[in-house]
């Protein structure tokens, strides 16, 4: 069965290496670029926390820092969402995040800080202009924007491509953010919408998986909000 990856293309190679090994038939769709922001500067010291809601975010605040501000990072506390930004913070800055919550979801994040906080600690994110706005919201947050998340050109005529190539297949279509999702469905037309309907989607999580229902399909959910559970999802459709 052939498997649609819709994230960024240089975050896909893993999770087409683990479809592949299962028997699947994986198809590379980036519905969703990363474009690194180089002239952004930041003063570490203001700093108590640095927060972490993808991978993007890790390297995007590696790539513009010194070895000195590299260095301060690491004495700074670390939470991050998921447990691969966990591993991307630790192959970069070499230390684990202090905190990562069960669940992976900016909800559960701001659950487990607001069990160690005072109250009075400043916290940094660096992340992407379409971030969410529940952590910056409900803590003493800066949002530093390190990279944009930015559609790839004529999406529009590649899903229409899509569309026919799947047309007479049986597929199962991914989604790993809530953006990856939108850019996608907002070029789905009536057509393909009905040839959607008969296969199947998986979101990464619950999040993800509301952006999809706002278009009117019912994704499938991992119980681990990880691409290996996407896969163990994926194993059990028949």
């Amino acid at each position: 069965m052939k498997v649609v990856i819709t994230r960024p293309k240089e975050r896909s190679e893993v999770f087409a290496k683990l479809l592949k090994k299962e028997g699947f038939e994986p198809i590379l769709f980036p519905t969703l670029e990363i474009v690194y922001n180089k002239d952004v500067k930041v003063d570490l010291n203001k700093y108590d926390w640095i927060i972490f809601t993808s991978p993007s975010g890790v390297i995007g605040l590696y790539n513009i820092l010194d070895d000195k501000e590299k260095d301060i990072v690491k004495d700074k506390k670390i939470a991050v969402i998921g447990e691969k930004t966990a591993k991307t913070f630790k192959k970069y800055f070499g230390k684990f995040p202090d905190i990562i919550p069960k669940e992976y979801t900016a909800e559960k994040l701001l659950e487990e800080l607001k069990k160690v906080i005072n109250g009075n600690e400043k916290f940094l994110i660096p992340t992407t202009p379409s971030t969410r706005d529940i952590l910056k919201n409900n803590l003493n947050a800066d949002l530093l924007f390190v990279y944009n998340s930015v559609e790839p050109k004529n999406l529009k005529e590649k899903i229409e491509k899509l569309k026919k190539e799947l047309k007479d297949e049986k597929f199962i279509l991914t989604f790993t953010s809530g953006l990856t999702a939108k850019n996608f469905f907002k070029y789905v037309d009536n057509e393909f919408s009905k040839i959607i309907e008969k296969n199947y989607i998986v979101a990464i999580g619950p999040i993800t998986g509301k952006v999809i229902e706002e278009f009117g399909f019912k994704p499938l959910l991992p119980k681990i909000y990880t691409i290996e559970g996407i896969i163990e999802v994926i194993k059990n459709i028949k």
